[in-house]
């Protein structure tokens, strides 16, 4: 072990004598912000239920998601919104029901059931993260609304941690939508 760092000693002096490392930049390009994980908001976005007040497979497996992203973040409040009633139930009414059916408190579970629109979820939502004391927002939805969405929260003032998808478009939608949801940790989000 010793010989292999007194080689890579060598090596490296002999290129700085030999003038093969190139000066060090005048300028260090700043350091890059890491993002506050430490007490996120899990935001999960509606989608139209049934007229008979059901929700849809894809509401569904946007809450059987977001559950899985607030099982790593046991304590995240989580926050359903939406709101389009039917049948006088409400998306936000319907999650909030399927997250308890699957064992999460009501305690944790914030229900905004006023949003008609994407831009209304952020509007909505977005403040009741803040009150929640979160550090920023998961954002939870469906692959082909996701970047309506980012860009959406961004708008309403949204600290943009990461977002998670569930694939419900094409294929080369779903796989593009994948890679951005697994860099959303590390860069810019909106």
């Amino acid at each position: 072990m010793r010989s292999t760092w007194r080689s890579v000693l060598a090596a490296v002096g002999a290129a700085v004598v030999l003038g093969s490392v190139p000066d060090a930049p005048v300028r260090a390009a700043p350091i890059a912000q890491t993002k506050d994980f430490s007490h996120p908001a899990i935001v999960i976005l509606g989608y139209g239920l049934q007229p008979n007040g059901m929700m849809r497979p894809i509401l569904r497996r946007r809450v059987l998601t977001g559950l899985a992203v607030a099982q790593m973040y046991p304590q995240a409040p989580i926050i359903v919104t939406g709101g389009n009633p039917q049948n006088g139930r409400t998306e936000a009414d319907a999650m909030r029901s399927m997250l308890m059916l699957l064992g999460v408190p009501a305690s944790r579970i914030i229900v905004e059931p006023r949003a008609n629109s994407t831009v209304q979820n952020a509007q909505f939502s977005v403040p009741l993260a803040k009150q929640a004391g979160a550090s920023g927002i998961i954002l939870v939805t469906s692959s082909t609304h996701q970047d309506r969405a980012d860009g959406n929260f961004v708008d309403a003032g949204a600290n943009l941690l990461a977002t998670v998808s569930y694939p419900d478009g094409n294929p080369f939608l779903n796989i593009t939508q994948f890679a951005r949801d697994a860099m959303s940790p590390f860069v810019p989000v909106g």
